[in-house]
């Protein structure tokens, strides 16, 4: 029996490797990403049951990131490493 799909997640599954283009319904691809057989199966749902077109478009780029997007990525995590961080507290409380 077929697995069921969700086009919503679909989506943005394939927003991963390509673009999607909400205003006309295409999703566009580079003729270089690396589309596996798993994510075929959810294109093929998008094209044939919810009316998506799929665009081989080398114009795209994949995995394209902004060089301050990343910066910011990076601080991120710096942050939330430190807040995870156990921190050495005196149990005794003593007064000299």
């Amino acid at each position: 029996m077929a697995k069921r799909h969700d086009e919503n997640k679909d989506l943005r599954s394939f927003s991963r490797i390509g673009k999607v283009n909400y205003g006309d319904k295409t999703l566009q691809a580079s003729r270089s990403a690396t589309i596996v057989i798993h994510m075929w199966g959810k294109i093929d749902y998008l094209r044939h049951y919810c009316g998506w077109v799929f665009i081989w478009n080398n114009s795209v780029g994949v995995g394209t990131v902004n060089a301050n997007n990343d910066n910011s990525t990076e601080n991120t995590k710096s942050t939330k490493k430190s807040a995870k961080e156990h921190k050495l507290t005196d149990k005794t409380k003593r007064k000299k």
